[in-house]
């Protein structure tokens, strides 16, 4: 904000013309609204859908400059605030503002001139402290123009963010279901209305976000951060947009979770709830991205954590009631053979270990569950109990 500035004295003769101008300030008023009109196309419609609000402007500011003329006081800023804010809420751009500033500068510096070339009183030396008082006031008011569009533009982002944070937030809660109510979010959110949409659930930690990964490319998204973590909108109106998304969240050094496309922001909600099983997928301390139905068997277990634990409660009963060294040791090796697809050759080299190894503790499992791992139903049950003891951490 520019700081009040006090105006030099002016001689005496030229205060006094300066008081005559005061008098006719209705008329001086009228007169600068319609050359400003004339001269400024914004300013023109205003006179014509708001011609008394474009005189009332012009009188005040005149006013104000007028006052400063005679009593050598501090320019009265408030009124250019004001006026700045109001024309930047109309939508007036800024440098049609500053430009009738210095229109109305101009108009009533020779309104000045002229009164006191008819008086005869002055002389072309007295005359010149009026025009640098006139620019100096001009000078003011425009910088507090500046500062007023600035604080109105930072006010309406803060308003537009807040809007938009709630217009996702209600997406994300089923709260909106009205045709019309879809249609106005998807205008607040800039996004297509029919989709189809991918949702992002992620749960960065310190000052990284998901939204830095897709901010350079082309695709369309908006982002909510919660308070441990965040959710993304990301249209894919084509197959591209899909690759793309799962390209830039490959970069995450963080679990991302993604739903499947969904056709409309309706959809949102169950979008939110699958995008949430497909992050479970990736155990405590697991890094990268999992969409949905990337790994079917895991999905049903992180879809249904309660119900999959007890289950493993059950199927691995015996091999978790060992000592915690022995069965660390049977449940990574039963992990590392389903990751190697039953290869007891491959599951040693993962585990530093004789292959002869993994089989001897493949068949101690095999006996304390009671399931054949060479049976698809013993394999598929024992699957499911130890990726419910992964997720669990």
């Amino acid at each position: 904000m520019v700081a009040p500035t006090m105006m030099a004295p002016l001689p005496a003769e030229l205060i006094e013309v300066v008081r005559g101008q005061l008098r006719r300030l209705p008329e001086l008023a009228d007169e600068l609204a319609r050359l400003l009109g004339q001269k400024e196309e914004f300013y023109r419609r205003l006179e014509i859908s708001a011609p008394a609000e474009v005189r009332k402007v012009c009188e005040v500011n005149l006013g104000h400059a007028f006052n400063a003329f005679i009593e050598a006081r501090e320019v009265d800023l408030d009124a250019a605030r004001k006026t700045g804010r109001a024309q930047a809420r109309l939508g007036i751009p800024l440098s049609a503002v500053l430009r009738a500033f210095r229109i109305a500068g101009t108009f009533a510096y020779e309104g000045l001139i002229g009164r006191a070339a008819s008086s005869r009183t002055l002389t072309p030396e007295q005359l010149i402290p009026a025009s640098a008082t006139v620019w100096q006031i001009i000078d003011s008011f425009s910088d507090v123009i500046a500062d007023a569009y600035t604080e109105v533009a930072t006010d309406s982002a803060r308003y537009d963010e807040k809007a938009r944070l709630a217009v996702i937030g209600g997406l994300l809660d089923g709260r909106y279901t009205k045709p019309e109510e879809l249609e106005d979010a998807a205008r607040v959110l800039r996004l297509p209305p029919a989709g189809p949409f991918v949702l992002v659930y992620g749960e960065p930690t310190g000052d990284r976000c998901l939204s830095d990964l897709v901010q350079h490319s082309r695709l369309r998204a908006v982002w909510r951060r919660l308070s441990d973590s965040e959710v993304g909108v990301v249209a894919v109106e084509r197959t591209a947009d899909v690759r793309a998304l799962r390209q830039a969240m490959e970069a995450t050094s963080f679990a991302v979770g993604l739903s499947p496309a969904v056709s409309g922001l309706a959809l949102l909600p169950a979008a939110l709830r699958r995008a949430r099983i497909a992050h479970a997928c990736l155990a405590p301390g697991e890094t990268g991205v999992v969409g949905f139905g990337d790994r079917p068997l895991t999905t049903l277990v992180a879809g249904a954590q309660k119900l999959a634990r007890e289950l493993a409660n059950h199927v691995l009963a015996d091999l978790l009631a060992l000592p915690s060294a022995e069965r660390e040791v049977l449940l990574n090796t039963l992990h590392a053979w389903f990751a190697e697809h039953g290869s007891a050759k491959d599951a040693a080299e993962r585990l530093f270990v004789h292959p002869n190894t993994v089989r001897y503790r493949i068949r101690r499992v095999q006996d304390l569950t009671g399931r054949d791992l060479t049976d698809p139903r013993g394999i598929s049950e024992l699957y499911l109990a130890v990726e419910s003891v992964r997720l669990d951490g």
